[in-house]
């Protein structure tokens, strides 16, 4: 398990409007895009956390969830 992978974070970035243009190093955002972009990296990885729990079952308990759900930020950048 894993944070956001590239092509989820472009589909974000594309399907939200928050692309405007390129540079050579990336997608150009002003402050307000960047807040957007921010909180709707924020909610997609509570919904990916949620369905963590929610794939554990009835008896899995809230030490499972925690732990699947730091789990998910080992192989992140």
């Amino acid at each position: 398990m894993s944070g956001l992978n590239k092509d989820e974070i472009n589909r974000i970035i594309y399907d939200n409007g928050l692309f405007h243009g390129t540079m050579a190093l990336g997608v150009v955002m002003d402050a307000d895009h960047l807040e957007r972009f921010a909180n709707l990296v924020a909610a997609a990885e509570r919904e990916a956390c949620a369905k963590v729990c929610e794939s554990a079952g009835p008896g899995a308990g809230p030490i499972y969830c925690a732990f699947a759900i730091r789990a998910r930020g080992k192989n992140a950048a």
